[in-house]
């Protein structure tokens, strides 16, 4: 992935503005240079968040 064209960083009514417009008409209507800006924006989200995993399994493989 490259570098949102410029370095320029999405303000929050753009990433808010895009949600939508992925909501509403689907992600080809979203301009490649704001995709990969985007794109950007939803790694750092994820990096950003540290919630711990729930597991799906209660104990252990041979207790079941």
């Amino acid at each position: 992935m490259t570098l949102p064209s410029k370095g320029k960083k999405l303000n929050k009514n753009e990433i808010y503005s895009i949600n939508n417009a992925v909501k509403e008409a689907g992600i080809q209507q979203i301009h490649p240079d704001k995709m990969e800006a985007f794109a950007d924006h939803l790694v750092e989200k994820l990096k950003n968040t540290h919630e711990k995993p729930t597991p799906w399994r209660r104990g252990g493989a041979l207790e079941e």
